[in-house]
């Protein structure tokens, strides 16, 4: 549990340095079930940690680590997520690499699916501030809203968009209402304002891959591109083009 405090804390400290390059990758079976994963690497973070945090923190942490939490550690005690929802995040894990001298700090989360229709509700859950994985980091963060302060709630990019699947189709469009929100939304104008003033969020890497059983029959979406065999499907991004250019994330590939 220490160990994932001081994963809240540095998560959220590169939300607003902007100190990371973050990869989805969703991996499909025949069969439609399959692996959804979230790659994170932080390393620029490293001497962002030396600079601010305590020297005795620095010494704790100045081993190399290699540690896995099961999600079912801290789903099946939430008191925010509901039955379905805790199925849905109870089988994935996140495993946390760092090593300070060396500069290494990344991230890993693995969520197992087992047909598309889970794939849906898995990738709404994972966006969402409130019953999500940002909720539970949420609730862990020193003065949240569970220890009686209140802060804005950790949102990601997904959850301005829905992610729709059927038969050999997956599709990301930007879910319009819940864009609109995106104005009132503190912590990300906070991104924004940063970006804008040269905070480095600008050339933040946000990257989706999609790998199909199958090749790809049809691909839309600009920033779309197949690979030689027509199995992976890869969209290269940034934070910023979230304000200004949201159409960049929406694809939908048949197969």
């Amino acid at each position: 549990m220490k160990t994932l405090k001081i994963l809240v804390v540095c998560l959220f400290t590169c939300c607003f340095a902007g100190c990371f390059e973050m990869n989805e990758e969703l991996s499909v079976r025949e069969n439609g079930s399959g692996e959804f994963s979230i790659n994170m690497d932080m390393g620029q973070l490293v001497d962002m940690m030396k600079a601010f945090m305590p020297p005795a923190e620095l010494e704790k942490m100045g081993q190399q680590k290699d540690t896995v939490i099961n999600m079912k550690d801290l789903v099946d005690t939430s008191t925010a997520l509901s039955a379905d929802n805790k199925a849905l995040l109870r089988d994935g894990t996140l495993r946390m690499q760092m090593n300070i001298e060396d500069k290494v700090f990344k991230i890993n989360m693995k969520y197992p699916f087992k047909n598309l229709e889970t794939l849906q509700q898995l990738y709404a859950n994972l966006g969402n501030g409130s019953t999500g994985m940002g909720g539970l980091l949420n609730g862990m963060r020193p003065g949240s809203s569970a220890m009686g302060g209140k802060e804005p709630e950790m949102k990601q990019v997904s959850s301005y968009f829905d992610l729709e699947t059927k038969k050999n189709s997956i599709t990301r469009k930007l879910n319009k209402e819940r864009y609109a929100t995106l104005l009132d939304d503190s912590m990300m104008q906070q991104m924004k304002q940063m970006g804008s003033m040269g905070g480095g969020l600008g050339t933040v890497k946000m990257n989706t891959v999609i790998k199909l059983p199958t090749a790809a029959k049809k691909l839309t979406g600009s920033k779309a591109e197949l690979s030689t065999d027509k199995k992976t499907v890869l969209l290269k991004n940034n934070l910023l083009d979230i304000f200004e250019h949201p159409e960049v994330f929406e694809f939908s590939v048949n197969y």
